[in-house]
């Protein structure tokens, strides 16, 4: 029995990083005029998600494939291609996986934020991405230059505090110069000295 024609997806020639099925061109037109693409009932939702983002700084560009594709990475080829077209961050969702580009969000927040989306709910999730992409960050830059520097200091310090000891001989004696009796102690080198004289 072979599969409905609806659910055939077309095979990718090799090389192509954007599947047959998706029409970069109709995409780019919609993106450019209303800065969504997707079925026309999730359009109202889309925009108001791409809108909150504005109002916040952010430009985004949401974007819903209805038809699953072969490789997820596909997702993440067609923001490569609309990005530099269309500027802002691009979000690609589609039934099964997510992708985006864009140069305001570093590639591994990205990432984080495609992870556990509601994908049967596209304008659900853009909005859960778009929140995930937004929220304040760890900045492990500056973590990692604390904590470097924190470590240097306790280097730094250490050798310090090693310098100011007695000076300690391979036998274990003391060295000469920085011999001192103890309080409560007698000094033998001060005693020695006077019964020579």
């Amino acid at each position: 029995m072979s599969p409905e024609p609806s659910s055939v997806v077309p095979t990718i020639p090799y090389g192509a990083s954007v599947p047959e099925n998706v029409d970069i061109d109709a995409i780019l037109r919609d993106l450019q005029t209303q800065g969504v693409h997707g079925p026309a009932e999730q359009v109202p939702a889309l925009k108001a998600v791409v809108a909150d983002a504005k109002a916040k700084g952010h430009d985004i560009k949401v974007v819903v494939l209805t038809q699953k594709q072969p490789k997820f990475t596909y997702y993440r080829d067609v923001a490569l291609t609309l990005q530099p077209k269309t500027g802002g961050t691009v979000i690609v969702l589609g039934p099964d996986s997510v992708g985006s580009s864009g140069p305001e969000f570093a590639r591994v927040v990205q990432e984080e934020a495609a992870q556990n989306l509601t994908l049967t709910d596209p304008p659900g999730a853009a909005r859960q991405m778009v929140e995930q992409l937004t929220a304040p960050q760890t900045n492990w830059s500056v973590i990692t230059i604390l904590l470097t520097l924190a470590v240097l200091a306790a280097a730094v310090g250490a050798r310090w505090f090693s310098k100011r000891r007695p000076a300690v001989h391979a036998t274990g004696a003391v060295a000469p110069e920085v011999a001192q009796a103890t309080p409560g102690e007698p000094d033998v080198g001060a005693d020695k000295a006077a019964d020579e004289d």
